[in-house]
């Protein structure tokens, strides 16, 4: 899974970066960097493996992984922007976080000249939309010549799906929001349109702010009425000094502030239901994983995630829920009150299941 971080010039959108990879990314001149992509790969926290990992004495801890990347500012000026403006990197994301500014510095002004979350929030999707009319104007002229050369329904149905996208667009609508039938959205997501892509959005406010935090989510919690559209309120500032401090002075650090957690692991977890992910577990003495997987998967479908003979070779799946297990403490309690069974291939993978594979090839 890999997340986009963007944002309009100082915004905090590279102090979320370090503080979310514990990277050291200079703050504040990175914004002139056009062509820079910054790469961070992130642990997902999950106590369920540290737990099982315990149980079971397992070498290894395997967590899933998040990749943020951290680009270049956007200008936030649709009447002023050119196609480079959004970094051809942001294409290969799975989705984005959006850092909108909702602090106050006066050794560093917001560009506008004011807090405005909405408005910032409104204006770099209008630059997003932008830069799919651009791509969509270029895509409409080429299969326009096609559907007039040659009688093809798929050619005249591409055309007739780009027209009424660029329709769409031209109304400020982001694709996120627009119901496509099955067709439709296969080939829409070939386009790997910006705006369509999840949105994640990650409010930056100041120290002065961390006790109103809920009351800030609260407030704009209307913006996630729209289509897959999460929202996370951070104070990007702390979270960066947090991930820089050894592991054993972190919870004291977290107290002085009035901070239940690191804000992060709710930012990480957002991500993964923005984009209907699920984790499953494995555990032995090897080795115990969290695997990434889309909700929905089928048994069969996630055994070939660990390796394709797992696949190709299934025969049963051996599945108890992780809470079950937590609660009555081992495998052979569980068993014991009827909770670990053997499920088809059509078994649809629960988020905490955890599964023994068996397989023959």
């Amino acid at each position: 899974m890999k997340i986009g971080l963007i944002g309009l010039a100082l915004s905090g959108k590279t102090t979320v970066f370090n503080a979310v990879s514990q990277g050291n990314v200079e703050v504040g001149g990175y914004r002139s960097q056009k062509g820079e992509v910054n790469l961070g790969r992130v642990l997902v926290p999950d106590p369920r493996v540290d737990w099982l990992a315990e149980l079971n004495q397992s070498e290894k801890k395997t967590y899933a992984e998040v990749e943020y990347i951290d680009v270049a500012c956007f200008s936030g000026d649709k009447e002023s922007h050119q196609e480079e403006e959004v970094p051809a990197a942001l294409r290969d994301c799975d989705a984005f976080a959006h850092v909108v500014r909702s602090f106050t510095d006066p050794n560093s002004l917001h560009p506008r000249g004011s807090i405005d979350v909405r408005r910032d929030v409104k204006a770099l999707d209008e630059e997003l939309i932008f830069a799919d009319l651009i791509t969509i104007e270029k895509r409409l002229n080429k299969v326009g010549r096609q559907a007039k050369l040659v009688k093809d329904d798929k050619v005249r149905g591409e055309y007739e799906l780009l027209r009424k996208t660029k329709a769409l667009l031209e109304e400020e609508q982001p694709l996120r929001a627009v119901e496509f039938s099955a067709n439709e959205a296969r080939i829409i997501r070939g386009y790997r349109f910006f705006s369509e892509k999840s949105l994640l959005v990650i409010i930056n406010v100041g120290e002065d702010d961390i006790a109103n935090m809920d009351a800030i989510a609260a407030e704009f919690a209307d913006l996630t009425t729209q289509p897959h559209v999460e929202l996370v309120v951070i104070c990007g500032k702390v979270q960066m000094e947090l991930a820089q401090l050894p592991e054993e002075d972190r919870q004291s650090f977290l107290d002085d502030f009035g901070l239940p957690g690191a804000a992060l692991d709710r930012m990480i977890q957002k991500s993964y239901d923005l984009l209907g992910l699920i984790s499953f577990l494995t555990s032995a003495d090897k080795e115990t994983r969290a695997w990434t997987i889309k909700r929905g998967t089928t048994a069969v479908e996630a055994a070939g995630v660990i390796h394709e003979d797992f696949q190709r070779g299934f025969i049963r799946a051996q599945v108890v829920a992780f809470d079950d297990l937590h609660r009555y403490g081992s495998e052979a309690e569980a068993r014991k009150q009827g909770l670990v069974r053997l499920e088809g291939k059509d078994y649809i993978i629960k988020d905490g299941d955890e599964i023994l594979f068996r397989f023959n090839v």
